[in-house]
């Protein structure tokens, strides 16, 4: 952070987790559908699932940069628990582990914010362009041995996400 930073811009707002998303998204939301009025939506889905992807590759990589390098399957299941046990996750997702071995874990998702929130919007569509689509890319940012599997997301109106997590010698 600049030592210029006035301290005013460092004091903290009363939002719900809820008027948070509504606000990160809403206007995100607004911007595609402006984009994909003027460019179409092939275009649109396209510029903006290239930069959640970038974004979520950035994100997973100062992750590792705080935590330590990921070398082994145990390190990125223990990262990960460690990042869902989080108060912004807890409040974000309502998910479990039911199947965990050395080389695979499952993550199940039941509730998600995120999906309240494009749902709301009527705009799962990019919901799952901008939030769950990039989960894969962010995945391979960890290490290159790790791959994820999904075969149903709550943004496409599935009764869950599963995200299927695995080592791939």
């Amino acid at each position: 952070m600049k030592k210029n930073t006035p301290p005013k811009f460092q004091e903290k707002i009363e939002l719900t987790y809820e008027q948070y998303f509504r606000t990160r998204y809403g206007g995100m939301v607004q911007l595609a559908r402006e984009l994909e009025r003027v460019l179409g939506r092939k275009k649109t889905f396209e510029i903006v699932g290239k930069t959640c992807e970038r974004s979520a590759v950035e994100s997973a990589r100062k992750l590792i940069s705080k935590k330590g390098p990921i070398s082994n399957f145990k390190d990125f299941t223990a990262l990960l628990k460690e990042k869902l046990r989080s108060p912004f996750w807890f409040h974000a997702l309502t998910c479990t582990f039911p199947e965990e071995t050395p080389k695979k874990i499952v993550l199940q998702v039941k509730e998600c914010l995120w999906v309240k929130t494009f749902k709301e919007m009527n705009a799962t569509d990019l919901g799952y362009i901008m939030v769950c689509h990039p989960d894969f890319a962010g995945t391979q940012a960890f290490h290159p041995k790790i791959k994820l599997r999904r075969t149903k997301t709550l943004m496409q109106d599935d009764n869950c996400c599963d995200h299927i997590y695995y080592w791939k010698e």
